[in-house]
């Protein structure tokens, strides 16, 4: 098997994985497990953009996927710390 089929093998396992990341994100059941959904999915997206850098030869997409790994950082930190202010009964099931 070649490089570049390897890497489209791993591309779809990262597609699959980013879906199932996103059906948690949908279904909760609360904030924190929501939060760890969120930057699952930013991490995968800066792997996607690194795969698809490697296979189409684009370097440029290494800035935006640094660009967005940040974001995702910064993004669950500013959770990270609404949720270490909120109280207790904000964590709880969404379904009541």
């Amino acid at each position: 098997m070649s490089y570049e089929a390897w890497l489209m093998v791993l591309l779809t396992v990262l597609g699959v994985s980013l879906l199932l990341c996103f059906i948690r994100l949908y279904l909760g059941p609360n904030p924190p497990n929501r939060t760890v959904a969120f930057d699952t999915i930013a991490i995968h997206a800066v792997g996607i953009m690194a795969l698809y850098t490697m296979i189409y030869d684009v370097p440029s997409l290494f800035d935006a996927a640094i660009i967005i790994a940040v974001l995702g950082f910064v993004g669950t930190m500013m959770f990270a710390r609404y949720m270490e202010r909120a109280n207790l009964q904000d964590w709880e099931r969404d379904d009541h």
